[in-house]
């Protein structure tokens, strides 16, 4: 029965310690160089804390959907305003990310409205085109063709096909005469 209990007990505190997260040797050498002023329990305490704090920092980053790449810029930004002191870090990262999620939605909204304002700008192009065409002296065969090449050069691109057919059709009149 002792042996057991021994048995269970020892499993339990290696599974305890094996699943304690590991730190990068930097973060580890931070910590340890900011608790070297304490003594005993006290860096025990702070070193623990400190630790806990760039484990729940991580975990923070980890859980708001930012890309890899810029949760470790925010992580060196964080360090490069506050250095070691990872609680402070931990205060201010939930800053970070709103930041960085507003200047997401900033410049997505910023590419929609350029990009709405691209398709008004094709569709007012497209209109135009079609007047243009309508109005014009040129025998329909010509057009047609002229119409068919702006196509085949600027495919989803109206406003082009319209500078392309206006170009065309002042061409084709300049021959003309």
């Amino acid at each position: 029965m002792k042996k057991i209990i021994l048995i269970s007990c020892l499993l339990t505190s290696i599974a305890l310690f094996g699943a304690e997260k590991d730190l990068p040797d930097n973060v580890e050498k931070n910590i340890r160089s900011a608790v070297s002023s304490f003594s005993g329990s006290e860096r025990r305490d702070n070193y623990s804390w400190y630790k806990d704090s760039y484990l729940e920092m991580v975990e923070r980053l980890d859980k708001s959907g930012i890309p890899e790449t810029d949760k470790q810029m925010i992580i060196r930004r964080l360090e490069a305003m506050y250095g070691g002191n990872y609680p402070k870090q931990l205060s201010r990262v939930n800053d970070e990310i709103n930041d960085y999620k507003g200047l997401v939605n900033r410049i997505r909204e910023e590419q929609n409205t350029i990009q709405k304002n691209a398709e008004a700008e094709n569709k007012k192009s497209k209109e135009e085109i079609d007047s243009i065409l309508s109005s014009s002296s040129i025998p329909k065969v010509d057009l047609n063709r002229i119409e068919q090449n702006a196509k085949e050069e600027y495919p989803n691109d109206y406003t082009l096909q319209k500078a392309y057919i206006k170009g065309a059709i002042k061409t084709y009149s300049d021959l003309k005469k």
